[in-house]
């Protein structure tokens, strides 16, 4: 919760922002109050059942502690270039001659872009997936304000029109297309000048529960104990409908019980994340998944 790398955020496009951007970001937000970014998101809103919850996200800048929140997020639109390989579903046409990977006249920036844009058209799969009829702006690389299109070979005209790649033939295209963008408005809260007063305000506002503070049936406490068990990475407690009295109550303690309907009301695939809680002395975050 607690951002120590700003540079650890990745901006929504398939060629990131560079680290000195994000950092000027940050530096922005956190000394004047405020920044305005494209398509690039530090915390987020999300539905929680009912209702709407914003992540929490904190940062410091070593001598004040910050919470991020979101302040206004809209849709705009900018004229961008963007960089696509078409895959071909019919034989090669007569006379081309393409390319293969790596194409060392590119830079290392485009040969980057290339790959980017290969992953995007699902070339190493099998079978690879057609992009090229889903439209402008859907899976190209787009040249945003810090990938200088002037820099790229790629752009207006690729130097190549085909690429072959694992038995797959691609059509190059570049195109300059009007992009929907998400911008979003961050504030930085100051909640405190020491580590305590962080740690204090993590507690009061972050925290559902400290479980040893409270009073659980055995079926609830053998939840957390497998819900916690981490092997091998994380570990997870299921069971079939109708909730048993032990998942109830442990729901109750995260302040989750009343957001949950029947199971017959869940039509979807339905999480209900971001739960925090100290279970054995260590912190937790949980998250209860329906699936219908």
């Amino acid at each position: 919760m607690l951002l120590a790398d700003p540079t650890g955020h990745r901006a929504q496009f398939a060629i990131d922002y560079p680290d000195e951007y994000k950092r000027t970001v940050y530096d922005e937000l956190l000394a004047g109050g405020s920044a305005t970014v494209l398509n690039y998101q530090l915390t987020y809103e999300y539905e929680f059942g009912s209702e709407q919850r914003e992540r929490p996200q904190f940062a410091t800048d070593g001598d004040r502690y910050y919470r991020i929140h979101v302040d206004t997020v809209r849709t705009i639109e900018r004229d961008w270039w963007e960089f696509y390989l078409d895959l071909q579903n019919g034989d090669q046409p007569d006379g081309a001659d393409p390319a293969t990977v790596p194409i060392t006249s590119l830079s290392d920036r485009d040969q980057q872009i290339l790959q980017k844009a290969m992953e995007a058209a699902a070339a190493d799969r099998d079978p690879a997936i057609d992009v090229g009829s889903q439209g402008p702006g859907s899976r190209g690389v787009t040249y945003h304000h810090h990938l200088d299109p002037e820099a790229s070979d790629l752009v207006p005209s690729p130097p190549f029109e085909y690429l072959q790649h694992n038995a797959h033939l691609f059509q190059a295209r570049a195109e300059q297309d009007t992009i929907p963008v998400t911008e979003r408005t961050f504030t930085a809260e100051p909640i405190g000048e020491s580590r305590s007063e962080y740690e204090r305000h993590v507690r009061e506002t972050v925290l559902d529960v400290d479980f040893s503070t409270v009073s659980l049936p055995s079926a609830a406490t053998d939840i957390l104990e497998t819900a916690t068990d981490g092997r091998p990475v994380s570990g997870f407690y299921e069971e079939s409908p109708p909730m048993s009295d032990g998942l109830e109550a442990v729901l109750t303690q995260l302040d989750a019980a009343d957001h949950v309907g029947e199971h017959s009301n869940y039509g979807a695939y339905t999480t209900f994340p971001n739960m925090y809680a100290i279970y054995d002395g260590r912190w937790y975050e949980f998250e209860l998944a329906v699936y219908p």
